[in-house]
């Protein structure tokens, strides 16, 4: 039986020996996602090559993803271990570069904070902080903890709502896109796209010939908003629930899945499914039900690709998170609810 959905699986330090990644291959694995917000390039270029190594010795052709990281906001310094703080705690958000202490936090943003409104919510690191904007001046935000917890230094900012003013490409994205290029990689993932011109200024920055495929995620509401337009000049897109479980209530974040992929279906377009599919196996040597339920709904949707990020970056079995993956595609495949199958 041909298997028709495809698996994409995150590299880090977890799956880059020769070793552990020729398991993943023999396991069923299709596409590599190098994901340019962590590691080095010296670190990514070995994944590179070893991956094409593999690809001659067992005569495969496992395709190469390269992520970008796209423009994030970011916390500044926090020292040790990290900022502690309290729920009902004012905690003042400045653009000065400040070493945090209990009431202040430096972030990276230097664009107008009159975007952002009284009542809106920050949310730190994946969500796991959460602030309310009390009030908005010229160079920094007071807020309240809603949501208390550790508090580290760099961890990503998310402000959903705010119109915020930043840079489709950054300075980062061209070094990296510079060096995906170089290697021939063949795909890109462009991160927080907001609308078709996103995707046009990094086409225009890709070789006439033989370029790599350019899949837009989506991941805020500018994205969604905009997606009939990001389809037409994309090559693909890829649903990301991580962010996307932020710019919305998360509860939205199963119907949003089924419309980007009807949508993407509907202009022949592929689409990647990402984020938790398997996430329990970064420590379990077996998924949850729900996490298998997961999985086969999205290739039900539709879905040409389904993706393991920290399962198999950062997780314990990396190559068992694949073989699962490819067990659920195969079952699911052969059953009567997958699309185009006699009834």
């Amino acid at each position: 039986m041909k298997i028709k959905t495809k698996i994409i699986a995150t590299l880090g330090p977890a799956s880059s020996d020769v070793s552990t990644l020729r398991r993943m291959f023999m396991a069923g694995l299709d596409v590599v996602r190098l994901n340019f917000s962590h590691g080095t390039k010296t670190e990514h270029l070995q994944r590179i090559k070893t991956v094409r190594s593999l690809n001659k010795k067992y005569r495969r052709a496992v395709k190469i993803m390269q992520d970008l990281e796209g423009y994030r906001i970011r916390l500044g310094r926090v020292k040790g271990k990290g900022l502690v703080v309290k729920k009902g705690n004012v905690l003042w958000l400045t653009q000065d570069d400040v070493l945090a202490d209990k009431n202040v936090l430096s972030f990276d943003y230097r664009g107008s904070l009159m975007p952002i409104k009284k009542g809106m919510f920050i949310y730190i690191d994946d969500a796991r902080i959460a602030l309310r904007v009390e009030g908005v001046y010229k160079k920094s935000l007071k807020t309240l903890v809603v949501r208390p917890g550790r508090i580290q230094a760099h961890k990503g900012v998310n402000i959903p709502g705010a119109d915020l003013e930043f840079e489709a490409f950054t300075a980062k994205d061209t070094k990296d896109l510079e060096f995906g290029l170089k290697h021939k990689v063949d795909f890109i993932a462009q991160s927080f796209v907001r609308s078709a011109d996103d995707i046009i200024l990094l086409k225009k920055r890709l070789p006439v010939k033989n370029p790599p495929l350019v899949f837009a995620k989506i991941e805020n509401a500018q994205g969604l908003n905009n997606l009939s337009e990001i389809l037409k000049v994309s090559d693909g897109v890829l649903v990301a629930r991580g962010d996307m479980g932020i710019s919305f209530p998360i509860y939205m974040v199963g119907i949003l899945q089924k419309i980007i992929i009807q949508r993407a279906r509907g202009f022949k377009k592929p689409v990647i499914t990402a984020t938790q599919m398997l996430e329990s196996m970064t420590d379990s040597v077996l998924p949850t039900r729900a996490e298998v339920t997961d999985v086969t709904n999205a290739i039900i949707d539709g879905s040409d690709y389904v993706m393991l990020s920290e399962e198999t970056a950062a997780g314990r079995y990396p190559a068992e998170s694949v073989r699962m993956m490819n067990e659920i595609i195969k079952f699911t495949e052969k059953s009567a609810f997958y699309p185009g199958k006699k009834k």
